[in-house]
């Protein structure tokens, strides 16, 4: 809309500025029409005309004040219109912050997650790489420090009977009893040793 403003003003004062050039030949026209050439005072009468409605309009006192104006409205207008768009464009930078704050958390949260997953994969390598001797040994100083472990002697009995040495097997089993003696799978595993022992005998 200022641009249009601006056109219009221009064209005015592009206006004035030709017919301004144009008055001293104007002015040198005879009164009188020659050859009674019509067109020709007509076109005359037409731009005697307009120079003086535009000589009128800027000689007017309040000319000046109406376009100052006029000009102090456009610029309000133009500095409202700046101004929305400056809030427009501020929004615009406080969500795509917004965005990028929520994008970092979950990306915290995502990589956290994977970095524990990878330390339990890692931990679980390890179980399995770690031989039969160092679970033994493990098992044995965790015992050590704590003698009434039973999880420690269940598991040093079935690590035993995997390695098929029957008798520390049946030693271990049998301290869990000791512990516990209504433990089920100590129970078991004396009956499964005991049985097995006997069938030897019996051979």
């Amino acid at each position: 809309m200022l641009i249009s403003y601006f056109i219009i003003i221009l064209s005015l004062a592009g206006l004035a500025y030709i017919v301004s050039r144009k008055i001293p030949i104007l002015m040198k026209l005879p009164l009188e029409p020659d050859s009674g050439i019509i067109v020709q005072k007509q076109k005359i009468t037409i731009a005697e005309k307009a120079v003086d409605f535009v000589k009128e309009k800027i000689a007017h006192p309040n000319y000046l004040l109406v376009a100052l104006g006029w000009l102090e409205k456009s610029l309000r207008k133009t500095r409202i219109l700046f101004l929305k768009i400056d809030r427009y464009f501020i929004s615009l930078i406080s969500k795509s912050r917004e965005k990028s704050r929520e994008v970092a958390v979950k990306s915290k949260g995502w990589m956290s997650q994977r970095r524990m997953k990878k330390i339990e994969r890692l931990k679980m390598l390890a179980d399995l790489r770690r031989t039969t001797e160092e679970k033994e040994e493990m098992l044995l100083s965790i015992l050590k420090q704590n003698p009434k472990d039973i999880k420690a002697y269940k598991e040093l009995g079935s690590l035993y009977l995997e390695q098929g040495n029957a008798h520390d097997a049946k030693a271990a089993f049998e301290e869990t009893l000791k512990l516990n003696p209504d433990d089920e799978l100590a129970n078991e595993k004396i009956g499964e040793i005991e049985e097995a022992e006997n069938k030897n005998n019996n051979e």
